[in-house]
């Protein structure tokens, strides 16, 4: 009886475990699949192991894809465990709000289907918010996969930052899709390859609106030209049916000795008008001359004051052997050097005169 009981027992025990295996293992084992792509707004990890995949892009195009994976670290050794495939960059480790780095792991794509495993420790005083970045590409045109597992004093994420909220499926679409607009890496617009379009049929239009349609134009037409009135030629038959028209009063003819006068009289008034017109613009003329003389001479006459009036102070004077003499005002002189047999003088307006030293007889500055 005793065996049997515990033959019972073991099977009752194995029948549990089979039956909540599979509840454990999803509980404790399940993956982060979502992916986000934005650093202020991370993918929350709920669970010890995150699963990412990157997709390739174009020929010539040196961007990476970043994801962004935000937990929490208990105190104590913290370890990160990742391995990937078909992918070169890094993988890193921040803290949530300052953003100070504390670990760093190489990724590199080899010819072997699945790369090493590589582990990392960090050590943590306090409980803190990290900031997972994987930052990679793929070498070719195939996908690339990458895998990293948590242990020690990880725990998940429970709040305190921003994260993405729509993590399940909306990230993994979110990935750099092979169609659609595509950039090159200069940032030009890649044409997308013709593919095959299904033949655009045309809705058929009812036969009744095509039949229709051409018996109402012709019945416009048909109105139209009943409306439209035909040219008509002149014949026999249409003149003597049209009204004559009432001849006008022609004008009776004037005596001549009287259109003679008339005429006289307004060629001499044009004639004086003429006269008129012409002695006003001779006049305009002579006061346009003596305005401008007289604006002439009155430059003339202020020229003169100008040049008489002598400014003060001292005066930069050279006399030449042949009896010409400079005299220029030292406020209006900015430098005077003498250089190479020339004497040089720079005035403040920026016009330069050279005189050469073998024609000066004499140089001063005087008040």
């Amino acid at each position: 009886m005793y065996p049997l009981v515990r033959v019972i027992v073991v099977k009752f025990q194995r029948f549990l475990i089979i039956s909540l295996l599979p509840g454990l293992l999803f509980a404790f084992a399940r993956t982060v699949t979502a992916q986000s792509a934005e650093q202020n707004l991370p993918t929350p990890v709920l669970t010890n192991e995150i699963n990412g995949k990157i997709a390739p892009l174009d020929l010539g195009d040196p961007r990476v894809t970043r994801h962004f994976y935000a937990f929490e670290g208990n105190p104590g050794d913290l370890l990160i465990t990742m391995d990937s495939k078909n992918l070169n960059g890094d993988m890193d480790v921040f803290t949530a709000i300052t953003f100070r780095p504390l670990t760093k792991t190489n990724i590199y794509a080899n010819s072997q289907s699945q790369s090493p495993e590589v582990t990392k420790g960090i050590y943590l005083r306090k409980r803190q918010i990290l900031i997972l970045r994987v930052e990679a590409r793929t070498p070719n045109d195939e996908e690339g996969t990458y895998r990293v597992r948590f242990g020690g004093s990880f725990a998940p994420f429970s709040g305190g930052i921003p994260v993405a909220e729509n993590t399940e499926s909306e990230s993994e679409s979110a990935a750099p899709a092979r169609g659609g607009k595509r950039l090159s890496s200069v940032g030009a617009t890649i044409a997308e390859p013709v593919g095959e379009t299904p033949p655009v049929t045309a809705e058929p239009k009812p036969e009744e609106n095509a039949a229709e349609k051409p018996a109402e134009d012709t019945e416009a037409a048909k109105k139209a030209a009943a409306v439209k009135p035909k040219p008509t030629r002149p014949t026999a038959r249409n003149s003597r049916n049209r009204t004559p028209r009432p001849a006008r009063p022609k004008p009776a003819k004037p005596d001549t000795e009287a259109a003679k006068t008339s005429e006289a009289k307004t060629e001499e008034a044009k004639t004086e008008e003429a006269k008129t017109e012409e002695a006003k613009k001779e006049a305009a003329a002579g006061e346009e001359k003596t305005g401008a003389a007289d604006t002439a001479k009155s430059e003339t006459s202020a020229k003169p004051s100008t040049q008489e009036v002598p400014l003060p102070g001292a005066h930069l004077i050279i006399e030449s052997k042949d009896g010409t003499r400079i005299d220029r005002p030292m406020s209006t002189v900015r430098r005077v050097v003498v250089e190479g047999g020339l004497i040089i003088i720079v005035l403040k307006t920026g016009k330069v005169e050279r005189i050469p030293m073998s024609e000066v007889a004499r140089m001063a500055i005087e008040p």
